[in-house]
């Protein structure tokens, strides 16, 4: 059975437009006579998602989604109809690539498509839980507050996210500085310091032999280590689009010192926020915890999620199907309870999330005052091992001058 887009007058003489499934053009054509229509217009609708990367252009960040989101809800609860809101959206945004997203959309609805069906075309820019958090509004009619309440969900983690970002750019800005210093000293400055201690016959420290040994490697097998680099990034990158290595990765995140803590309680806090979307727009729960196990961010505690869903399927109430998931904290599981035994759940779950957002901030607070001295003390140690592999040979030079 095909599904046909058709362009018809009904006997008020009124345009009506949509989609209806038959077996064929003929069939369609019998169906709307049967109708009252007059039809114009009956073409087969393509059936294939439309992938988003099929749409070329810059990637697409988590802001101009939320500012999209936010505008979109706005204009909805103003009374717009959703192709003139998207007609706006269009104009305004100055992403091509989202521009051109935006006009397919609104292009599939203009066909008969509904919205959650057109975004769903282009799962690169609109994830699984946005798609069924819109679905849900349509068929409940509250569009514009389950968009609102995307909006609300998207602007909360993009702020967490950019809290994070900019406590991690400060060290790894320091990081590269220190190591292009270093590789600096060696390839450029230490292969002079070499020629002019040879020039003298100076028998060179072990810290200087090591030093101009390391030059040495450096400068002749540079490529390797280049090749070396590129082919691990190849690797983690093709290990990372496979479920499996996916998982992998995220497994071993986790395990870091620090960060492990803290990608785990930021999925946590996306946990609880998702789940407050998810109730507050109507989702079927069982349904509603699929899609958030795949917003979490950590296919890991993803995959635990997933777990407690079978758990509720098989009869368990949510709190005991969390409890027997290791990587779900125990307060996480007394907030569950407590929101099932009080009927209120989404209060709960924004409570819940909260409280991880505070410690995903404290925890980012205290791995800058630890990691800000740490770093102080690396390039110091950087800068104090070329200097005395310079000065050392100096040093041995002056006390072999005649006095």
């Amino acid at each position: 059975m095909a599904r046909y887009v058709y362009r018809a007058w009904d006997q008020a003489g009124r345009l009506a437009t949509g989609v209806l499934d038959a077996d064929s053009p003929r069939v369609a054509a019998a169906l709307l006579q049967a109708r009252g229509y007059l039809v114009t217009s009956l073409q087969e609708q393509d059936q294939t998602p439309k992938a988003a990367g099929q749409i070329r252009g810059g990637r697409i960040g988590r802001a101009q989604l939320v500012l999209f989101t936010r505008q979109l809800a706005t204009m909805i609860s103003a009374g717009l109809p959703i192709v003139t809101a998207l007609h706006v959206l269009e104009d305004q945004i100055g992403h091509r690539r989202f521009r051109d997203v935006i006009a397919a959309v609104r292009a599939g609805i203009e066909r008969g498509g509904s919205l959650s069906e057109e975004i769903a075309r282009h799962p690169n820019v609109f994830f699984e839980f946005y798609v069924n958090t819109v679905r849900s509004g349509e068929v409940s009619g509250v569009l514009d507050a389950s968009l609102n309440y995307l909006a609300d969900y998207l602007e909360k983690e993009y702020d967490l996210v950019q809290r994070v970002r900019t406590a991690a750019t400060y060290p790894l800005l320091v990081l590269a500085f220190t190591l292009l210093v270093a590789a600096a000293a060696v390839v450029f400055i230490v292969p002079v310091f070499v020629q002019i201690f040879a020039s003298f016959k100076v028998p060179l420290p072990l810290l200087t032999r090591v030093l101009v040994r390391t030059s040495v490697l450096v400068r002749t097998y540079w490529w390797a280590a280049g090749a070396a680099l590129a082919l691990a990034a190849a690797g983690a990158g093709s290990l990372r689009r496979t479920r499996t290595g996916r998982e992998v990765l995220d497994a071993l995140l986790l395990r870091l010192p620090v960060a492990g803590a803290l990608i785990h309680r930021l999925a946590l806090a996306r946990f609880g926020r998702a789940m407050a979307v998810v109730i507050r727009s109507g989702i079927p729960l069982l349904e509603g915890l699929a899609v958030v196990a795949t917003a979490l961010g950590n296919r890991v505690v993803g995959r635990q999620v997933e777990a407690a869903r079978e758990g509720m399927r098989a009869g368990l109430s949510m709190a005991e199907s969390l409890r027997r998931q290791p990587l779900i904290p125990p307060m996480v599981v007394q907030m569950v309870r407590v929101g099932e035994e009080t009927g209120a759940m989404e209060d709960v779950l924004i409570k819940l999330a909260e409280f991880y957002e505070r410690e995903v901030d404290n925890a980012v607070k205290r791995f800058a005052s630890v990691v800000e001295p740490i770093l102080i003390v690396c390039v110091g140690g950087v800068v104090a091992v070329v200097a005395l592999a310079v000065l050392l040979p100096i040093w041995t030079l002056i006390a072999t001058l005649p006095r």
